[in-house]
């Protein structure tokens, strides 16, 4: 086995440890956000042509602002719209020390409508602790997630109403969209494809059943997808066995000696 794969395999080994009992999980999602521990395929984002401008990024599925906190301390960024409609992590974004963060306190789409999502709750000690960064809207798919977890006792399916909203264009010129919505994405790029066609931002698109659909409509906007090997740090077409998200990029996003 070459040394790359061995040392990409190591994050696929550690994460499947991590989620393998719920309340492992819920501590070390808690712990994470205190350090600057990310994602590694968001990495990418360091070797791209976009990192000499003031940036504006669009936040899809902020969560308690993991991904923002590794925007502003990688990236030269300045305005981050971040979307989250969970009641839990806004009260966490509302409490970082990010100045340049907007929190916009719902979800978007396509359309306005309400939706139901799923997410599994642990119950510990007579206590719920519901795992929101699993939610999902797919009732099917949530069951096949918990799967995840080697330890399902106390561990069941809760679910919530969200209201999501169609949004217009931004004023200001965005040059990053990042998304995670667990299912969503589809509907998101659907909302987003007149910010995305007039200022052709890199995009960054959590993985789902949707990606070739996705991957379809962008094409329509002259974008290629790819994937980041941390391990070569360069970008490939090739789908890596454990990359988490899929990089939407035109060509003056991206040198050619970057690509594999």
């Amino acid at each position: 086995m070459r040394s790359s794969e061995t040392h990409e395999g190591i994050f696929s080994i550690l994460e499947k440890i991590i989620r393998a009992h719920p309340a492992i999980y819920i501590i070390i999602r808690n712990l994470v956000k205190y350090t600057n521990i990310f994602e590694k395929d968001f990495d990418g984002l360091k070797f791209l042509d976009i990192n000499e401008k003031k940036m504006n990024i669009i936040d899809v599925g902020a969560s308690d602002g993991i991904a923002s906190k590794f925007f502003n301390n990688n990236l030269n960024v300045d305005k981050i719209y971040c979307y989250e409609p969970n009641e839990y992590f806004l009260k966490i974004l509302k409490k970082t020390k990010q100045k340049n963060i907007i929190i916009k306190p719902y979800a978007i789409g396509n359309k306005n409508i309400k939706k139901k999502i799923y997410f599994p709750r642990y119950n510990f000690f007579n206590k719920n602790y519901d795992i929101i960064s699993y939610a999902h809207y797919d009732q099917k798919l949530m069951n096949h997630f918990l799967l995840d977890f080697k330890f399902r006792e106390n561990l069941s399916i809760a679910s919530s109403i969200l209201t999501i909203k169609k949004i217009g264009l931004f004023k200001k010129k965005i040059h990053l969209i990042k998304i995670d919505t667990n299912g969503f994405e589809l509907s998101i790029i659907k909302g987003l494809i007149q910010t995305i066609k007039r200022d052709s931002p890199v995009l960054l698109v959590e993985m789902n059943k949707d990606e070739k659909k996705i991957s379809n409509i962008l094409k329509k906007f002259h974008y290629d997808g790819y994937f980041y090997s941390i391990s070569q740090k360069k970008f490939t077409k090739r789908k890596k066995s454990n990359a988490l998200n899929k990089y939407f990029l035109q060509k003056k996003h991206i040198k050619k000696q970057l690509i594999i």
